[in-house]
């Protein structure tokens, strides 16, 4: 099976709890790593869903579900991480934080569904060596 050819779509569902987030991290490495990705740029999206999957569990336990859609087409990914649990009383300072470090690794962020779903994209870098 080589690379990614067409638009392929990979949902998975974990229970919203911090010890099983590590699972989207290495699913992302190695879908983005089969996409093209340099090194550097799957290290970026192993963070990025980390910090999107921390923030939607607002950094504890919770009831319900992680569901983390990554859609892959040569040399893109996107991935959207949603919690089907209701949102818990927060000032926004861990989505303000997370749409900072989210911004710097891997670009524009969309937060819908009063802050139970959050997206990103990102496009790998042309690396002719």
């Amino acid at each position: 099976m080589e690379g990614v050819t067409s638009r392929d779509t990979i949902r998975m569902t974990i229970p919203a709890r911090l010890a099983y987030v590590r699972l989207p991290r290495v699913a992302i490495a190695g879908l983005a790593t089969r996409s093209g990705f340099s090194y550097d740029e799957v290290e970026d999206l192993r963070l990025a869903v980390g910090e999107v999957c921390q923030v939607l569990l607002d950094g504890a336990d919770r009831d319900g579900t992680l569901t983390i859609d990554f859609s892959l087409a040569r040399g893109t990914v996107r991935v959207e991480v949603a919690i089907d649990a209701q949102p818990n009383g927060h000032d926004g300072m861990a989505e303000q934080m997370a749409e900072q470090i989210l911004a710097a690794t891997v670009g524009k962020v969309d937060i819908d569904d009063g802050g139970r779903r959050i997206a990103f994209a990102m496009t790998a870098a042309d690396d002719d060596e």
